[in-house]
């Protein structure tokens, strides 16, 4: 299993200009909107602005099984996939910014990959997408305490329950879609 410190080592090894959570967001965004089919898409946003990707096999290795640990997490029925975060040593301030970084990456992610109006999503998928954007765009600056600890809490799993249904969700519209067009033909 990969771990945040991992990724944040081969990111900034590579040069890369995103968080780590950022990153990871969008991986699963694209993953989400595509299933898949789009995954290239999200070494060219990561890795915007480094001239020579063959110096960074390893950055881009450590990339690729990220993206794919997060598709099978998603995908699994065990409902186990977790935004990548920092641990909680780390202050809950930085934890609120990289959640707010992870859900901008995810935002990102849904819209390179190609969700847009025109899917319509339910209610609950449609809420849920304005939730992850307006947490992308939340004050981070906290005060500790377990107030804090404790919406920090319910935030992330919000989002890590909310990822495993968007998915489902997109998906079961894109195959009714794909169903519709095949029965046209």
């Amino acid at each position: 299993m990969i771990d945040y410190n991992s990724v944040n080592t081969q990111l900034i090894y590579a040069g890369a200009d995103v968080w780590v959570s950022e990153s990871h967001g969008f991986q699963c965004g694209i993953f989400c909107a595509s299933n898949g089919l789009a995954s290239a898409l999200w070494q060219d946003y990561l890795l915007v602005g480094i001239e020579d990707k063959a110096d960074f096999d390893e950055s881009f290795a450590m990339l690729a099984e990220l993206a794919q640990q997060a598709s099978e997490e998603i995908l699994s029925d065990e409902l186990i996939f977790t935004p990548l975060l920092p641990d909680d040593q780390v202050t809950i301030t930085e934890r609120s910014n990289s959640v707010s970084k992870w859900c901008a990456g995810f935002a990102s992610g849904l819209g390179i990959g190609g969700v847009d109006k025109k899917l319509n999503l339910t209610s609950e998928g449609d809420e849920f997408v304005r939730d992850v954007v307006a947490i992308s765009r939340m004050e981070t600056t906290v005060d500790e305490g377990e107030d804090a600890e404790v919406a920090y809490f319910e935030i992330v799993e919000y989002i890590r329950v909310g990822v495993i249904f968007i998915h489902r969700q997109i998906h079961k519209i894109q195959k009714t879609n794909t169903n519709r067009e095949e029965i046209v033909h």
